[in-house]
This record gives structure tokens, C-alpha cells and sequence, in this order.
């Protein structure tokens, strides 16, 4: 169930995946091009995008703070998974593991582009998680055969997990989901 879950990784971002060709048209004045169909744009953070003919757009989180959208996805797919299979987790690591969900997705929404309203964050997120909980199947993961992911979904409910959100999510950028480790 685990991979399922990985599966949906990308998925989380549709309604916070970043408009790259309205950042390069708004940006068009920051862009280099070092060659041509090759486009890069440096934004706050350090997060590059290069823009290639015909490949679309890669982001690089180099901030040295880890990419946010990947958090975010992360935080999407073990709380669709505990809103399924509440048992997984006691009530204060389910609190927990809220309290950091909805951090990420306020983090997600006030730097992706263009910034999304608290209605467009609640919406996003709600999307999310129901597309997560449909890539799950409905089934929760049995400890004794998935404990690996027992243990991960427990481990982000702790306040190491907590201080290494909080460092995510301390300098403001783009809230690059890829590569997602």
C-alpha cells in the first residue's frame, strides 16, 4: 500500500502545482536565455526553473531547505491515509500530524503562483486528500505486514518530525513537489 500511496505523490499538487507559463510571462524581464530554447528563471529561495522547447518546465529547490511541495505530499498521503484508518495513530499524533498538514498547504498556497485565496487552500487540500484516499483503495495498512509504514506515518507525528517541518517551511518559495525523496 505504501507505493500505492508514493503513486500519488505528484497527484497532490493539482490545485497547488505552480502556473510556470505565467511566472515566465510575468517574470520575462528576470529570465536568461543561455541558449537558444533554453530559458532560465532564478526566483526567492534559490528555486531555478528551466524551461526547455517542448520539454516543459523543471524547478530546483536550492535553498538547501528541502523542496515544500514534496512535504506537502508527503503530509497529503499519510493523513488521507489516517482519515481512513484513524486507529493508525492516537488521538495527539492525529493532532499532530493535522496541525502540520494544514501548515504545508498555508505554506503552499502563499508561495505558489499565483498565490491561492484561504478558500482556493481549502479546496486544493480537500481535492488532494480525496484523491489520495481514492489511490488507497480503502484498505489500511496492516502493522504487522506494513510496519515500515506504521512506523512513517508515526514518525511524522513527533517533535522531531515538527522541527523538521518547521525548517521546510522557514524560508518562503515556490513549493517545488520534485524530486520527492
Amino acid at each position: 500500500m505504501f507505493a500505492l500511496l508514493l503513486a500519488v505523490a505528484g497527484a497532490f499538487a493539482d490545485g497547488f502545482s505552480p502556473d510556470y507559463i505565467a511566472l515566465f510571462r510575468d517574470h520575462a524581464a528576470e529570465v536568461e536565455e543561455p541558449s537558444p530554447g533554453l530559458e532560465i528563471l532564478e526566483l526567492p529561495g534559490p528555486v531555478i526553473l528551466t524551461r526547455r522547447d517542448g520539454e516543459g518546465v523543471r524547478a530546483e529547490d536550492q535553498s538547501g531547505h528541502g523542496p515544500a511541495g514534496c512535504a506537502l505530499s508527503r503530509l497529503v498521503e499519510i493523513t488521507a491515509a489516517v482519515q481512513l484508518c484513524p486507529d493508525l495513530l492516537n488521538i495527539a499524533e492525529r493532532d499532530r500530524l493535522a496541525t502540520l498538514l494544514l501548515r504545508a498547504a498555508r505554506f503552499a498556497a502563499e508561495n505558489t503562483y499565483p498565490p491561492l485565496t484561504d478558500d482556493e487552500r481549502e479546496d486544493a487540500l480537500a481535492a488532494a486528500l480525496a484523491k489520495a484516499r481514492l489511490a488507497q483503495g480503502g484498505t489500511c495498512p496492516q502493522p504487522e505486514t506494513e510496519a515500515d509504514w506504521v512506523r512513517f506515518a508515526r514518525s511524522l507525528a513527533t517533535d522531531e518530525a515538527a522541527r523538521r517541518f518547521a525548517h521546510i517551511f522557514a524560508v518562503p518559495r515556490l513549493p517545488v513537489a520534485e524530486p520527492c525523496p
